[in-house]
C-alpha cells in the first residue's frame, strides 16, 4: 500500500513520518550544511548534473524542467547533506534517477551481484550475470541521453495535461 491509497488524514500522516524518516537518516549520515538551490546553480553554471543541458530558473515545480537539488551520493546510500554531496538537476531528471546511482566500476558490480547470489529467488539470475556487463549496462542506464529524452517526454506530457 502506497500513501496514496490512504485516506487524506492518514496520508499527511504517513508523509510527515517518510519526512521525519529520512531528516533523522539525514543527520546520522554525518554533517548537514544548509545551501539553496540558487547558490548550487550558480556553483554549477546551471547545468543538469544528469542530462547535461540548461536549467532555467523560470520554471517552477511541479514542472518537470524546474531546478532541483540530487544528492550525489544518495541519502539512503548513507551520502551526506552536504555541498559536496549536491548538484543542481532538472526535476525530471531528479525523479528519474530517484535512488539509483550508476555502477563505476567492476568491483562495484560483483558486490551487487555477490548481495544477489544471497538471494534464493534471484540466484539463477545473478549466476547469469558478468560484472562487466553490469557497469556497461549502469551506464548506458544513467547516460546524459537517456536523461534527455525521458526529460522531453515528462515534459511534453506536462504541458499536454495543461498544469
Amino acid at each position: 500500500m502506497t500513501s496514496r491509497d490512504l485516506p487524506e488524514s492518514r496520508r499527511s500522516d504517513a508523509k510527515r513520518a517518510q519526512d521525519r524518516r529520512r531528516r533523522e537518516r539525514m543527520r546520522s549520515n554525518g554533517s548537514v550544511e544548509r545551501y539553496t538551490a540558487v547558490e548550487i546553480g550558480e556553483r554549477d553554471g546551471w547545468i543538469c548534473g544528469l542530462c547535461q543541458d540548461p536549467v532555467e530558473q523560470a520554471y517552477q515545480h511541479p514542472d518537470p524542467r524546474s531546478p532541483s537539488i540530487d544528492h550525489v551520493r544518495t541519502i539512503a546510500a548513507g551520502g551526506a547533506d552536504t555541498r559536496d554531496n549536491v548538484r543542481l538537476t532538472h526535476w525530471g531528471c531528479n525523479h528519474e534517477r530517484n535512488a539509483s546511482t550508476p555502477l563505476e566500476a567492476v568491483e562495484e558490480a560483483e558486490a551487487q551481484r555477490a548481495v544477489l547470489l544471497r538471494i534464493p529467488a534471484l540466484q539463477a539470475y545473478a549466476e547469469s550475470l558478468r560484472a562487466e556487463d553490469m557497469v556497461r549496462r549502469s551506464q548506458a542506464f544513467h547516460s546524459p541521453e537517456r536523461y534527455r529524452a525521458k526529460l522531453a517526454r515528462r515534459a511534453e506530457r506536462y504541458e499536454r495535461e495543461g498544469r
